[in-house]
């Protein structure tokens, strides 16, 4: 059964997830230029196990898979989304 309010609810989470991309987008960018580094230069520096701030890396590297997460959920949604209206 299709209601407004399913189409209400999606839309906020789909918000909610822009607005976590932009802030995990936003401060892996700071992280890249305090470290001097890309983020997949990070990545490849944590698999070497070259030296470094381990629990910083890391939590650098989290946040990069959070990104991906956050960026599933919101292509989840919106597909939930065209579903609904017969997109």
């Amino acid at each position: 059964m299709h209601t407004d309010e399913y189409e209400i609810s999606i839309g906020r989470e789909i918000t909610l997830c822009r607005k976590i991309i932009k802030q995990v987008r936003d401060s892996l960018h700071t992280r890249e230029k305090q470290h001097g580094m890309t983020t997949e230069e990070l990545l490849q520096a944590v698999e070497q196990g070259r030296p470094g701030e381990q629990s910083d890396l890391l939590s650098w590297r989290q946040e990069y898979q959070d990104l991906h997460t956050w960026q599933k959920k919101l292509n989840d949604y919106e597909e939930a989304l065209r579903s609904l209206k017969g997109i």
